[in-house]
């Protein structure tokens, strides 16, 4: 990464893993006023606890395809049919004055990595399948055909968690929350970090 750009923070989890919650509690900490959320762009329709702009900017496949061909995002992937994309522009103006918190699947977060070498990625692992399908059907939004869907392809999502710097079990909000301002706020070390996740609990979920 340029010496002259701040920290930068990719964090990761399975569908109903508890980012968004967890990333909107991190940003209101008294100590966060040095820390920004990259939104990103999707083609994939607004839920109605949703805001254009505060969660992503959301536009339309065409509008997606052209800012893909301008060369406009320094990442994008389809996930579950979706396309996703971190705008260029936008990230590096914000990492030249703060760190920057980015919400990214597994593919986003390799790509970012790529970029810049010294990107922080962090993984948020459920206490089991579940806790995410309970927090699946809670949102209210996803069918049955979806959940099912989202469970699978958790399973390959948590397979990749030996790429990720960091391992943050969510199975309890306030403890997650205190992994997150470890890493993120205080800038712990990978060496340093005590992560709660186990090798048993990572054999269980991928058994």
């Amino acid at each position: 990464m340029d010496k002259n750009l701040n920290n930068l923070f990719v964090i990761s989890s399975p569908s109903g893993g508890g980012k968004s919650s967890l990333i909107e509690a991190l940003l209101s900490e008294p100590n966060a006023q040095n820390l920004s959320l990259s939104i990103s762009f999707t083609t994939r329709l607004k839920r109605s606890t949703e805001e254009d702009g505060k969660n992503y900017y959301f536009i339309d496949r065409k509008e997606f395809e052209k800012k893909i061909n301008n060369n406009d995002f320094l990442e994008y992937a389809e996930v579950f049919n979706n396309f996703y994309g971190t705008e260029r522009q936008k990230t590096e103006k914000i990492l030249k004055s703060k760190d920057l918190l980015l919400e990214l699947d597994w593919q986003g977060a390799f790509n970012i990595k790529e970029k810049f070498i010294e990107t922080k990625n962090i993984f948020l692992i459920p206490p089991s399948f579940d806790d995410l399908k309970k927090r699946l059907k809670n949102r209210g939004t996803e069918s049955n055909e979806s959940i099912e869907m989202r469970l699978s392809a958790a399973k390959e999502e948590i397979s990749k968690h030996s790429s990720y710097d960091y391992l943050v079990l969510n199975d309890n909000f306030e403890f997650a929350l205190e992994d997150l301002k470890k890493i993120v706020l205080n800038k712990v070390s990978v060496e340093d970090f005590e992560s709660r996740v186990t090798d048993k609990l990572l054999n269980k979920l991928l058994d």
